[in-house]
């Protein structure tokens, strides 16, 4: 059986010591030369250039200190990142998605901030709670949060005006019966969304299956997040409806993969698109694009679409330097009140001085979308959820596949989440 992520790295890390005994390194004698700072982050993608710039800037503004960037493909990067952790040889300040924080929690592996930040509590009271709470564990903070990124709704408005739509679809019906009338009288894809894995798992599947959930007023776990309950009436419209949009509807291709999807959006070939606001960046580069965006329509009940949030975390080190423990707050702080920067790539500010600044006001689209924050549909608090979120992407892309019955593939993915989260 492949062993958790959490075993792992408390294993290891338990080879390296205690907290206390890695803070004994004393302070950095003052200098002239300035203080390096490093970090990793996984923006490789449409939005790395919008994060690169911010770095240039947080360099080019700072004397004192010096970033040196190290970016890595989100396929490596929590191999990679769990590895430098468990050996306490991470680099001073990392990114972690919210929904992946847990199990580095629990093995002690990140810096708890309370205490560093103790004197800049305005900054601290600055970001939005809804972004900020959940990334304290057990009454800790273990992190910044940069952004908060949720799925939303794309769409052409050109595309639209052909096919005579005038309104935002706001149910699956509607969704259906607009995606329908565009391919019909256009020939281009109705609704945009990917269902197979390629650079990427079908995350938009299960980010999907979640909002679905959520609007439906369900849950994906138990209270104490010990079983699966989401093998029911709610799951079974969700499921059959992602099912249906491709199999029965056929207004999205099946075998889609993630880059396809964006590639045909971008270049006009498709009405609907279901994507993460980090899209939007890309899409504006696109001179010929004439486009919408839309927070996630409630599809099957109340407001609401799966979110994540982009976060910066301080590992704990063998030996850490009190200098640098400065230095990489500093950077943390900067780069969180710079995040209107950082919305150039599509995703949402944190802090709420970011949102009254000008220049995020002057941003197109953001505006549009801004309000998803208010109904986020959070991933549950586990340490397994890496895993389940991975399971439940390949499974519900088989489901799309072989255009399996709701039954069949909830049966198989309740199956699935009890059996991962028994191990923990």
């Amino acid at each position: 059986m492949k062993k958790m992520i959490t075993s792992v790295v408390c294993s290891i890390l338990l080879m390296g010591g205690c907290l206390s005994t890695a803070f004994a390194g004393g302070k950095k004698e003052a200098g002239d030369k300035p203080v390096e700072v490093t970090f990793w982050s996984l923006f490789t993608g449409g939005d790395g250039e919008f994060f690169n710039a911010m770095v240039d800037e947080f360099n080019r503004t700072h004397t004192d200190i010096v970033l040196k960037a190290d970016p890595a493909k989100y396929t490596d990067y929590y191999t990679k990142l769990t590895t430098a952790l468990a050996s306490k040889n991470a680099p001073d300040v990392v990114v972690i998605h919210r929904d992946s924080m847990l199990p580095y929690v629990n093995s002690g592996a990140l810096y708890p901030l309370d205490e560093l930040l103790a004197g800049n509590q305005d900054e601290v009271k600055d970001f939005v709670p809804a972004a900020i709470d959940p990334c304290r564990f057990n009454g800790k903070l273990y992190s910044l949060p940069l952004d908060v990124h949720p799925l939303i709704m794309y769409y052409n408005k050109d595309l639209l005006a052909k096919a005579g739509i005038t309104k935002i679809p706001a149910s699956y019906a509607e969704l259906m019966a607009a995606a329908q009338s565009v391919q019909e009288k256009t020939g281009a894809v109705g609704l945009d969304m990917d269902n197979t894995t390629a650079t990427y798992k079908a995350y938009t599947l299960t980010r999907s299956f979640i909002s679905g959930m959520g609007q439906l007023g369900g849950n994906l776990l138990t209270a104490d997040n010990k079983k699966a309950a989401f093998n029911n009436e709610k799951g079974l419209k969700v499921v059959q409806d992602l099912i249906d949009s491709v199999n029965k509807y056929k207004v999205t291709p099946k075998g889609y993969d993630y880059d396809t999807a964006m590639a045909d959006f971008r270049l006009g070939k498709a009405a609907f698109y279901f994507n993460g606001v980090w899209t939007t960046g890309t899409m504006e580069g696109q001179s010929d694009l004439n486009f919408g965006a839309t927070p996630f329509p409630a599809l099957w009940g109340k407001p609401g679409a799966w979110a994540d949030s982009h976060t910066l975390a301080i590992p704990v080190q063998k030996k850490m330097d009190p200098v640098k423990l400065e230095a990489a707050k500093t950077f943390i702080l900067w780069m969180t009140a710079h995040a209107d920067m950082w919305a150039k790539a599509g995703h949402i500010p944190t802090r709420l001085s970011v949102r009254t600044k000008d220049s995020f006001k002057a941003l197109a689209y953001r505006a549009d979308y801004v309000t998803a924050v208010d109904s986020v549909i959070a991933a549950p608090k586990t340490p397994a959820w890496p895993q389940i979120y991975d399971n439940l992407s390949d499974l519900l892309e088989a489901a799309v596949a072989n255009n399996q019955s709701a039954q069949q593939a909830l049966d198989a993915m309740e199956q699935k989440v009890n059996e991962i989260l028994a191990q923990y």
